[in-house]
């Protein structure tokens, strides 16, 4: 009832030619998603709860997990659930958590730093602690064993995604510096071949280290004095009734030891 007291004037406006969304209309856009999954998911729990153990599970997850951990989740799922269907899409974080808000996957595996606030309606379940790395030359290296980010603040440096980017120029100015940044790429084995090739660093992920599975050589990947790191976890939609699908991703993704990879158990509150 409350929203057919609203009319075209209160949720859209002339923009041009076209037309666009008001602040009331955003609103309602960003409520309705929140309503949509919260009847798919309850739709979910009663095809559930009638025995119908099929379906599919819609997962979107970034590219160094691609190569580790959804992998094993694949395993496990043929295994104990061979029925569901398993659609697996890979994305950054940013547009991961974009494809979950329009409803175009059920759950995103994702990457963060320091607890970053999460789009509305969406809630984060950490799953591990991923240490990061600095990968240098032996040379640059000078035969230690930890490293100081401010020693590293006259160094060419090679990034990685928006993402991962912001967090080195965060921490680098944390540590007193700017990183000259000459080189972009997501693609971890190339961002190590880099280094490989000499005159720059990189920041890299251990799981993106894992993925790659060796160094090239006359590199190595080397821990912070003061240790850095990020959580990786699940982030899904924020409903009273969550989707046997979720349910289920959340299990076979609780299940995995991510020791294999350097990984190490995340504190199990959810954030919001």
């Amino acid at each position: 009832q409350a929203i057919s007291k609203l009319v075209a004037k209160d949720v859209i406006e002339r923009q041009g030619r076209g037309i666009r969304l008001t602040p009331a209309g955003r609103i309602l856009a960003e409520h309705g998603r929140t309503v949509v999954a919260e009847i798919d998911a309850a739709i979910a729990a009663i095809e559930d709860l009638r025995g119908d153990r099929g379906g599919v599970l819609r997962l979107v997850g970034f590219p160094s997990a691609s190569a580790t951990i959804v992998p094993t989740m694949m395993a496990r799922l043929t295994a104990e659930a061979p029925e569901v269907t398993f659609q697996y899409r890979e994305a950054e974080p940013p547009e991961a958590i974009s494809m979950l808000r329009d409803g175009e996957v059920d759950c995103a595996l994702v990457f963060d730093f320091a607890g970053e606030p999460l789009p509305s309606a969406c809630v984060f379940t950490p799953l591990w602690r991923e240490e990061l790395k600095l990968v240098v030359t032996e040379e640059r290296s000078g035969g230690a064993e930890s490293l100081d980010l401010a020693d590293f603040d006259a160094d060419h440096w090679i990034a990685g995604c928006a993402k991962c980017r912001g967090h080195l120029m965060a921490v680098a100015r944390e540590s007193g510096f700017e990183p000259d940044i000459i080189q972009e790429t997501d693609n971890v084995p190339a961002m190590m071949a880099m280094v490989g090739a000499g005159g720059a660093v990189a920041l890299v992920p251990g799981l993106g280290l894992a993925a790659a599975r060796t160094l090239p050589p006359g590199t190595r990947a080397l821990p912070f004095s003061k240790p850095r790191f990020r959580t990786i976890g699940l982030v899904s939609v924020d409903t009273a009734n969550e989707s046997p699908s979720v349910r289920l991703a959340k299990r076979l993704l609780g299940e995995i030891d991510g020791g294999a990879w350097g990984l190490t158990p995340a504190q199990p509150a959810t954030r919001r």
